[in-house]
């Protein structure tokens, strides 16, 4: 339910527009479900009218990747790749798969081993830009069997998403100190990213990175002059009603996300995500 919340009847149809736009559900005036829409409401509830229009306003470049999109997106990709013929993959006859892991990771579980237990479908195995070509799916347990590999063959590091750049990067050096491959030998494969994290890479190693879909930040790359400066502003205003910590001001690493996929990353604005003091779920879940 939605009555008596503090949005005004313009902002309360712009969200209604916004979620059709979306494709979201908006649930029946009389449901008693606990529904996106409802988060989405109560959230802006605890805004000033001009943060609930900056809210709404930047929604509207919201993605939403599900789990059941995961396999499709990432077929998606590897059609881009086989008809671009990237040197990395021509060149290549063998290839060992392992989810992106960073060290401080190792053991927990991971939205990466999600994406490297759906590569091992048969539609990918048998994708055109594999033809020919021989895939060594290593867990954690296995990433010893990377050590010693030859000049033919190459490591792909998987993830569903790929923010500041920073876990891919730790992986990146932990892999190469630990076995002894040289991030020249890898290649970083997601469905999403930060445009900003893939710069990151490219600056701090020679692995070559791919993804589906390239974000670019919600508010420094869309807005401009003194409208951004403005929005920067309005945006750390709601994160301080918020409590939100330093460390995730405008999404980790000020990576300004929009994102959410199995899970919510951190790198998207906390406004979308933080569980308030009630323990009142967030519109996008992350905990």
């Amino acid at each position: 339910m939605v009555e008596n919340l503090r949005i005004s009847a313009s902002n309360f149809m712009k969200l209604v527009e916004t979620f059709k736009q979306n494709g979201w559900e908006i649930p029946e005036s009389d449901s008693e479900n606990e529904s996106r829409f409802n988060r989405f409401c109560k959230r802006l509830s605890i805004l000033e009218s001009e943060e609930q229009e900056l809210i709404i306003d930047l929604t509207k470049n919201y993605m939403v990747i599900n789990a059941n999109e995961y396999l499709t997106h990432t077929l998606s990709l590897l059609n881009r790749l086989y008809k671009d013929g990237p040197e990395v993959f021509t060149k290549t006859t063998k290839f060992y798969v392992l989810p992106l892991i960073a060290p401080q990771d190792v053991k927990k579980t991971k939205s990466s081993q999600c994406m490297w237990y759906n590569f091992q479908d048969e539609h990918i195995k048998l994708n055109p830009i594999f033809k020919g070509k021989k895939l060594i799916y290593c867990d954690q347990t296995k990433f010893s069997w990377i050590q010693g590999i030859k000049e033919n063959e190459k490591v792909i590091l998987l993830d569903d998403y790929i923010g500041s750049g920073e876990t891919a990067i730790s992986a990146i050096n932990w892999l190469s100190e630990q076995f002894g491959v040289h991030s020249n030998k890898m290649i970083v494969m997601s469905i999403a990213a930060q445009s900003l994290g893939l710069k990151q890479i490219a600056e701090k190693s020679d692995a070559e990175v791919f993804t589906y879909f390239e974000r670019n930040r919600g508010i420094s790359d869309t807005y401009e002059g003194d409208i951004c400066d403005k929005n920067i502003n309005t945006m750390l205003k709601i994160e301080s009603k918020l409590k939100v910590e330093k460390e995730f001001e405008l999404g980790y690493n000020k990576s300004e996300a929009l994102i959410s996929l199995i899970r919510t990353p951190n790198n998207t604005f906390p406004v979308f995500w933080k569980v308030n003091k009630k323990k009142e779920y967030a519109p996008f879940l992350r905990d």
